[in-house]
Order: structure tokens, then C-alpha cells, then sequence
């Protein structure tokens, strides 16, 4: 577990932290948990007194920032890996392997199929090695593809989602969600414990 260490940050790209504001975590979609703020990129940074998303859109670079006593939940989307890539690539090289043995036994002689000048190799082979490596392309992908998910923050009348890639970054998110939880109460205690405090 990754604690937060203590930080001399007065400013996150464009913004300035409040008085008495802390950073509590730097989470990056790709690393995750990450020591200090990075200058560009992607970048979830809760502090002990806000949540602060730093995103890129069509538009140009987004900046959403809400103080953690309005949050009223968060949930997790976490990604998973189906079989959907790994069926659509064993059904086109075998589907390949077919076509090209009909070609090749029930065709053979039958058609002049033209021949590539740059490979030297005939259209109909060529195109049957591209479905077969567009197979190879889909079950790859299911094995390697790094796996999305994302967190979403939500108050009274808003809401945004970050998101992440892999397992580490994964598991890291609940460090920051947990953080923020836990800022969230020791503000709370405190704003109480100042109603509670009889003047002097």
C-alpha cells in the first residue's frame, strides 16, 4: 500500500491550493498512483479538502474540481476481459483455413487468380493471410489488451467518471477512494466539533 507522503505542492497546473490544503493523491489512468502531480496527461488528484480531475476532450483540456464534504458516493466500474475477441479471431482463421482449402483442392486449375507484382503472391492467398491475421489481431488482444474501468464520483447534482487501465491501477483506486472517505469525515468531525465548541 502506497501511503501518501507529504507533499509542498502549491499549485496543479493552473490551480492554487487552499489554505490549509494538502495533497493527499496523484492518480494517473496508465501508472496509477504517481508521487507528484504531472505537468500534462490525464490526472485524478484528491486533496483533503477537493477532488480535482484533470482530463482532455475534443474541446481541449477539462478541469473539474468539487470540495469532498458534497460527495455522496462513488462506484467502481471495473474492466473485464470477455471472450468476444478471443471466438471473432478463432472464427476468422478458421474460416481462413477453410476458404483456402476449398481454393486449393476444389478450385486449383479451375481460375487464374492474379498475382501480386510486390510479394509475388496471388490475390486470393493474400487475402486469405489477412483475415488470418486479423484472428491472430482479435485473440492477441484478448490476451495482452490491458483491462479499462472507471470511477465515478457523485454529489447531489453532479457527477464525473475517471478512468483507468490495468490491474495495479486498479487496485491503487481504492487507496484514493478510501483517502478521500476518510478527509471527508476527519472535515466533518471537525465543522461539528467547531458547532459544538461553546464561545468563549
Amino acid at each position: 500500500m502506497i501511503e501518501p507522503a507529504e507533499s509542498y505542492v502549491t499549485h496543479i497546473r493552473d490551480v492554487a491550493l487552499l489554505p490549509m490544503e494538502r495533497v493527499s493523491h496523484v492518480f494517473c489512468p496508465e501508472t496509477g498512483l504517481t508521487g507528484e502531480p504531472q505537468g500534462t496527461g490525464q490526472m485524478l488528484v484528491t486533496t483533503n479538502q477537493r477532488i480535482m480531475a484533470f482530463s482532455i476532450n475534443e474541446g481541449g483540456r477539462e478541469t473539474f474540481m468539487v470540495p469532498i464534504e458534497e460527495l455522496k458516493g462513488v462506484s467502481v466500474k471495473s474492466g473485464s476481459r470477455t471472450p468476444t475477441d478471443l471466438v471473432q479471431g478463432i472464427l476468422l482463421i478458421a474460416g481462413a483455413l477453410f476458404v483456402y482449402l476449398i481454393v486449393a483442392y476444389w478450385f486449383a486449375g479451375e481460375f487464374q487468380v492474379p498475382t501480386i507484382p510486390l510479394i509475388r503472391m496471388d490475390a486470393g492467398a493474400f487475402v486469405i493471410f489477412v483475415i488470418a491475421l486479423m484472428g491472430a489481431f482479435f485473440i492477441g488482444r484478448h490476451y495482452f489488451a490491458r483491462e479499462e474501468g472507471s470511477v465515478t464520483f457523485q454529489g447531489g447534482n453532479w457527477a464525473f467518471s475517471f478512468p483507468y487501465k490495468g490491474e495495479e491501477p486498479g487496485a491503487q483506486i481504492y487507496q484514493v477512494i478510501n483517502t478521500v472517505f476518510a478527509d471527508r469525515r476527519l472535515g466533518l468531525d471537525a465543522f461539528l466539533h467547531a458547532r459544538a465548541k461553546p464561545p468563549d
